[in-house]
C-alpha cells in the first residue's frame, strides 16, 4: 500500500537523518576487542550441490560480551564461481547509530594465500533503511555498505567488526542465536560473555550443538561450535513461524510478568491534565450520547482512521509510546502509540482497556519461547466490556459494523499488559466475512452474432468489506473499474462495459456491495481442433485465487490463505433450452471445505462453487490430499460448453447408440461379404494352371489395398463421431433430424467401408476370380459415398451455420475419382490382371482338378513312353534278323 507522506514530515525525517548519519559513520581499529576467546575451524569444504549463490561461508563467528555491551563478527567467504563473484563481492552491515556504533577491524581478500588489504574508510557508502520507510516506519537504522572490486573465482574474502552498544529500552539482555542457514556453512562459532552474577537462560531449538561452559578471567564463557551445517532449503508460502533451523534462545528474563511491569514502566503518562485530551474525550462523549458503546466505537474508528499510520522508532523508542498528547497533536504514529493513545481515550470514559503485546511472525509459536519482550513486533488493544474482551488493531483502518463484531486478524499468543497478569492470552482470528458473487451470463447464439451481457454483483462482508473499503479509499473507484475491465477481457476477449460500476456501503452491516454490467462481443471462440465447433468457458476464478498450486510433497507445512470463506454462483441463461448432466462435488476435512454443483432448469445452467479454510497452516501430513484435492477443485473451476451441445466440453464418453448402430451394420456387412467371398464358382483348369503371379503394376494398387483398412479406421476414430458429446450436440439443434441422418450415414458406411475393404485384401491376396469386379465396385462406392458425404457436409454447413465451404472440400473428392478411374481402366485393360486373379471358391476343386489332371498327364506319357520302348525294341530286333 502506498500513502503521501506530508512535507513537514519530510523535513523532520530528513533532519533526523542527517544528525543521525553525521555520528553513524563508520569508524576503522585494526585492534581486535581483548576479551575474544580463540576459535580453531576445521579446513574443509561443502559439496558442490551444497553451495548456493556461487559462494559459501567457510567461518561464521560471533562473539557477545553482554558486559561491555559489544558483538564481535568475523566471516570468511569464499568466491566458488562467477555466480559468486556477481552475489559475494558485497559487504553490507545493519547498525543503529542512535546507541550502537560500528567499527570495523580488518577487509582482507586472500587469494592463492596471499593477502591484500581492501580496508579504506572512504569506500564505505553509509545508507539509509529503505524497507521501513516503505512501511512508513522510521527505524533509525543505517547500512554500512561496500562493493568490492577485482574479485575472481577462488578468492576468500575475509572481514570483521564489531557493533558497541545496545538499545537502552532494555534492562536485561535477551537474545537469538542461529547455527544454520538455507546454505551449508564450514564453521559456526558463537558465545556469550558475561559476569556469573547473571540469571542468563537457554532454550534450544532443533539440533543445536553441544554447549561448552567455561569461566575465563572471572566472566562466564558459553560456547558453541558446530561444522559443516545442515542446509534448509526455502519452500513457497512457507509459514512465518515455521523455523527448522537450529538456534538457540537466550534471555535474562525470568517470567512474563516481567515483561508486563516492564511494559507498563513504558506507557506512564498521566494524560488526566492533558487539556487536547480531555476536549478529545468530551468531544466523543457528546456524539455518543452516553451510550458507552457507541463511545467505544467512535473513539476506535477516530483512532484507527483519524491518526494516520507513521513512526519515528528512533533508539528506545523503538520500543516506547510516545505521549497520548504528543500522539493527538501530531496525528500520526505506529501501532505502540495509536495502542496507548485508543487506551487512554477509552480508559478517560471508564472503558477498561489494555496494550497488548503480539508477534505477527510467531504467532502461537510465541508461547514455546522464553520471556522476552524482544520477541514481540507489533502492539494492539484488548477491551474489557460488559464481560466480553474485544481485541481491536487500531492500525486497521476502514473498519466498519459493530465494534464488537471488529475483525482481529491475528490467532496467536500474545501479552496483556495489565497490572498483575503473569502469563500469555490466545486471541482467535475468526472467520465471520465472506465474499458472495452472483455472475450471471446472458448468452448470445452465433447464428445472429448477436452479443452476450454479463451482470456480476459482489457483497463483501466483515473482514472482505474492510479490504475492500481500503482498496476503494487507496484507489478509486475508476482506479478499480478499469482493474475490472482488464481482469475480464483477458478473460472473454471483446469485452466492455455497459455501466459504470456501482459501490454501495452500508457501514452499520458492514457490507458492501458492488454490481459490474458487461457487454461481450466473441464469448463464443472457435475450436482449435475443430474450425466448425464453438466453445464458450465459464469460471470459478474467486476460488482459483485461494488455491495454492504445488506439485510434489514436502516436509515445511504449508500456509494456506486464511481467513477464507467464498461462494459464488455462476449463472448461464441460454438462447434455447439444452441438456445437462447434473454434477456435484464435496471435498469437507478439517482443513478446508469445497462444494460444486453443476445444474440445469429449462434454459438455464447454474454453476455454484463455495470454499472455505478453516485453518492458516497445513501440516506435512496433509500435503499429499491437499496436493490431489486441490488438481480435483481446480479442474472443476472451469466449465466448458459447445454450441449445438450440451455438457463440458470434456465430456467424450463413447455413445452406446452409435455403437450398436455400427456394431450391426458391422455383423451384417460381415455377413454380406463371407456370402460373397463363398459363393461357388467355375473355374478355366488351364487359366488355373498357367495363373500368373502377383507382380507388375498390380503391386501399386497392392500397397493401397494392403493399407486401406488401418487407414479406414484411423480416419473414423479421429472424427470422433462415436463419443457422447456429437450425438447429445444435436439432439435439441433445429436441424437435429437432419444432423442424427447425417451422423449415422457416416457411421453406417465407414463401416461398409471397413469390412469390405478386409474383403477386398483377402480377395487380392487369394487372386480370387471375383477380384477385378468387386474391387472396381469398391473403387465406385467409395467414390460415391466421399462425394454425397462432401456435399451433405456443405448443405449442412450452410444450413446450420449460415457458412458456404470452398471448392478445396472436393479436392479428396476428385482425388479418390482420379485414383478410381485409373485403376479401372487398368483392371478391365490388363493381360496381367486377367491371368492373375482365376482362382475360384472353394479351393479344394480346383486343387482336386489340377491334380487330376497332372496324373492323367502323367499316366499318359508313361503308355507312350513304354510304346516307344517296345517301337525301339522291334526295329533293333528286324535289324538284327535281317543282318543274320
Amino acid at each position: 500500500m502506498i500513502k503521501k507522506i506530508t512535507l513537514s514530515v519530510c523535513f523532520i525525517l530528513a533532519m533526523v537523518s542527517l544528525a543521525i548519519a553525521q555520528k553513524g559513520k563508520v569508524a576503522i581499529n585494526p585492534q581486535l576487542p581483548g576479551w575474544l576467546q580463540k576459535v580453531n575451524v576445521v579446513n574443509s569444504k561443502p559439496a558442490y550441490k551444497n553451495i548456493q549463490d556461487g559462494y559459501y561461508l567457510f567461518l561464521f563467528e560471533k562473539q557477545n560480551n553482554i558486559e561491555t555491551k559489544e558483538q564481535y563478527s568475523h566471516i570468511i567467504r569464499e568466491i566458488s564461481n562467477g555466480t559468486g563473484v556477481q552475489n559475494g563481492s558485497e559487504i553490507s552491515v545493519s547498525y543503529d547509530p542512535s546507541y550502537e556504533k560500528l567499527v570495523f577491524h580488518k577487509l582482507t581478500i586472500w587469494r592463492d594465500n596471499k593477502p591484500m588489504n581492501k580496508l579504506s574508510l572512504q569506500n564505505f557508502k553509509i545508507l539509509q533503511n529503505e524497507k521501513e520507510l516503505s512501511r512508513f516506519i522510521y527505524s533509525g537504522l543505517y547500512t554500512a555498505y561496500l562493493i568490492l572490486d577485482d574479485i575472481r573465482k577462488g578468492d576468500r574474502i575475509e572481514y570483521a567488526y564489531t557493533i558497541k552498544g545496545s538499545n537502552p529500552v532494555f534492562p536485561k539482555y535477551s537474545n537469538t542465536i542461529y547455527f544454520e542457514g538455507n546454505s551449508q556453512i564450514v564453521n559456526v562459532y558463537n558465545n556469550l560473555i558475561f559476569k556469573p552474577g547473571r540469571n542468563i537462560q537457554t532454550k534450544n531449538f532443533n539440533d543445536v550443538p553441544a554447549l561448552k561452559k567455561s569461566v575465563v578471567n572471572g566472566l562466564n564463557v558459553f560456547e558453541w561450535q558446530n561444522s559443516m551445517t545442515k542446509t534448509y532449503p526455502a519452500n513457497d508460502f512457507e509459514p512465518s513461524d515455521y523455523d527448522p533451523f537450529a538456534r538457540v534462545q537466550v534471555s535474562e528474563y525470568n517470567n512474563w510478568q516481567e515483561i508486563v511491569d516492564w511494559g507498563l514502566s513504558l506507557q506512564k503518562y498521566n494524560s488526566k491534565n492533558s487539556a487536547i485530551i480531555n476536549e478529545k474525550v468530551a468531544e466523543l462523549k457528546l456524539k455518543a450520547k452516553g451510550n458507552k458503546e457507541k463511545y467505544l466505537e467512535l473513539a476506535t474508528r477516530f483512532v484507527q482512521d483519524e491518526i494516520r499510520y507513521m513512526g519515528i522508532e528512533i533508539g528506545e523508542y523503538s520500543h516506547r509510546p510516545n505521549s497520548p498528547e504528543k500522539i493527538l497533536k501530531q496525528r500520526y504514529g505506529d501501532c505502540k502509540d495509536k495502542s496507548t493513545l485508543l487506551c487512554n481515550l477509552l480508559n478517560a470514559n471508564g472503558i477498561n482497556a489494555y496494550s497488548v503485546f503480539l508477534s505477527t511472525y510467531l504467532k502461537k509459536e510465541t508461547a514455546s519461547l522464553l520471556p522476552s519482550p524482544s520477541i514481540f513486533n507489533h502492539e494492539t488493544v484488548v477491551v474489557e466490556f460488559d464481560d466480553r474482551k474485544i481485541y481491536i488493531d487500531p492500525t486497521v483502518a476502514n473498519q466498519r459494523g459493530s465494534v464488537f463484531n471488529n475483525y482481529f486478524p491475528y490467532t496467536a499468543k500474545v501479552l496483556v499488559i495489565k497490572n498483575g497478569n503473569k502469563e500469555l492470552t490466545e486471541t482467535t482470528q475468526q472467520n465471520l466475512g465472506k465474499l458472495k458473487s452472483l455472475v450471471v451470463f446472458n448468452v448470445g447464439d452465433t447464428v445472429n452474432t448477436s452479443k452476450s451481457t454479463l451482470r456480476i454483483t459482489s457483497y463483501y462482508s466483515n473482514n472482505y468489506a474492510d479490504n475492500f473499503r481500503e482498496n476503494l479509499n487507496t484507489d478509486g473507484a475508476d482506479n478499480i473499474e478499469k482493474s475490472y475491465v482488464k481482469y475480464y477481457s483477458n478473460l472473454y476477449p471483446g469485452l466492455t462495459i455497459k455501466e459504470p460500476i456501482e459501490i454501495q456501503d452500508n457501514e452499520t452491516e458492514n457490507i458492501i456491495t458492488v454490481t459490474e454490467h458487461y457487454e461481450i462481443d466473441s464469448l463464443w471462440t472457435r475450436s482449435e481442433t475443430d474450425q466448425s465447433k464453438r466453445l464458450a468457458y465459464f469460471y470459478g476464478d474467486l476460488i482459483n485465487d485461494q488455491i495454492i498450486s504445488i506439485k510434489k510433497f514436502r516436509n515445511a507445512p504449508l500456509s494456506l490463505k486464511f481467513p477464507c470463506t467464498i461462494e459464488q454462483e455462476v449463472r448461464i441463461i441460454l438462447p434455447e433450452v439444452w441438456d445437462f448432466k447434473n454434477e456435484n462435488i464435496n471435498i469437507d476435512n478439517d482443513n478446508y471445505r469445497f462444494l460444486y454443483s453443476a445444474k440445469a432448469k429449462s434454459n438455464t445452467l447454474t454453476l455454484t462453487y463455495y470454499y472455505q479454510n478453516f485453518t492458516s497452516v497445513l501440516q506435512p501430513n496433509n500435503i499429499n490430499d491437499y496436493i490431489k484435492d486441490s488438481k480435483e477443485i481446480l479442474n472443476t473451476l472451469s466449465y466448458g460448453i459447445y454450441w449445438n451441445g450440451t455438457g463440458p466440453v470434456e465430456n467424450d464418453g463413447l455413445n452406446l447408440k452409435l455403437l450398436s448402430i455400427a456394431f450391426l451394420v458391422f455383423l451384417l456387412s460381415v455377413f454380406i461379404a463371407f456370402y460373397l467371398y463363398t459363393r461357388k464358382t467355375a473355374f478355366n483348369l488351364e487359366a488355373v494352371k498357367n495363373a500368373w503371379r502377383l507382380g507388375g503394376w498390380l503391386a501399386l494398387p497392392g500397397i493401397g489395398i494392403t493399407l486401406n483398412p488401418v487407414i479406414i479406421l484411423v480416419n473414423a476414430l479421429k472424427q470422433g463421431i462415436y463419443t457422447d458429446k456429437v450425438w447429445q450436440g444435436i439432439q435439441l439443434n433445429t436441424h437435429s433430424l437432419l444432423l442424427n441422418l447425417s451422423v449415422i450415414f457416416t457411421v453406417v458406411f465407414n463401416v461398409i467401408l471397413f469390412v469390405f475393404s478386409i474383403f477386398i485384401l483377402i480377395s487380392f491376396y487369394k487372386r480370387r476370380d471375383l477380384f477385378p469386379k468387386y474391387y472396381i465396385g469398391f473403387l465406385i462406392f467409395s467414390f460415391l459415398v466421399t462425394l454425397l458425404d462432401t456435399v451433405a457436409s456443405i448443405y449442412i454447413n450452410k444450413l446450420v451455420n449460415n457458412e458456404v465451404l470452398g471448392a478445396s472440400e472436393f479436392y479428396s473428392v476428385l482425388r479418390i475419382g482420379i485414383f478410381a478411374a485409373i485403376w479401372i481402366t487398368y483392371l478391365l485393360k490388363s493381360e496381367r490382371v486377367k491371368q492373375t486373379f482365376v482362382f475360384s471358391y472353394p479351393d479344394s476343386e480346383w486343387r482336386k482338378a489340377v491334380v487330376q489332371d497332372l496324373n492323367e498327364n502323367f499316366r499318359i506319357n508313361n503308355l507312350e513312353q513304354k510304346e516307344n520302348i517296345i517301337k525301339e525294341q522291334e526295329t533293333i530286333d528286324t535289324e538284327e534278323n535281317e543282318r543274320l
